[in-house]
């Protein structure tokens, strides 16, 4: 995706990429998440933000989460 998402491209996103279809991703869903958006970041960079989005410490991100983090990186 080369241009700025809308919230139905992100909601599309996020639900295509949640492969458990339990409302929040885990890493692996994560990092298919960021490439579908062309986010170019390291393993380590995926890694940091995925801990940094996961605001309630139970190792998945939520829509919420997942909406903060891409707000962050000026995405949303």
């Amino acid at each position: 995706m080369t241009t700025r998402p809308t919230e139905d491209d992100l909601l599309a996103v996020f639900t295509k990429a949640d492969l458990g279809n339990d409302e929040r991703l885990d890493l692996m869903e994560f990092t298919l998440v960021l490439e579908h958006l062309g986010l170019s970041w390291t393993r380590a960079e995926t890694q940091d933000r995925f801990e940094k989005a996961d605001a309630n410490l139970d190792g998945f991100i939520s829509y919420a989460e997942y909406r903060a983090i891409l707000e962050d990186q000026g995405w949303a």
